[in-house]
């Protein structure tokens, strides 16, 4: 009698997964990670990363800074991007 009541209880709980599992599928749809739409939400495709790359922090320009000094600080931090264009798309895209 037991025995019969633990198979019971097994069977209900893999036909509850199954519903759970149907259910996250509904939701997150079938083809939540292709690889096609993941490309093609890309800007820029085919962008290769340096290893040890950050994208530069910038200071916010106050009118009381010299604007000579602030330019100068910007174009030494965008030196080592500024030659590879789909690098500078990706990572500041306006």
């Amino acid at each position: 009698m037991n025995l019969i009541r633990q198979d019971h209880l097994t069977i209900l709980i893999k036909i509850k997964i199954a519903a759970l599992e149907t259910s996250i599928r509904a939701l997150e749809g079938v083809d939540l990670y292709d690889p096609v739409k993941v490309v093609e939400m890309c800007l820029v495709s085919n962008v290769v990363v340096p290893k040890k790359f950050r994208v530069p922090k910038f200071i916010k320009y106050i009118e009381t800074q010299c604007p000579i000094t602030y330019f100068k600080s910007y174009c030494n931090k965008m030196t080592e991007i500024v030659y590879d264009e789909k690098l500078l798309m990706h990572f500041f895209p306006r």
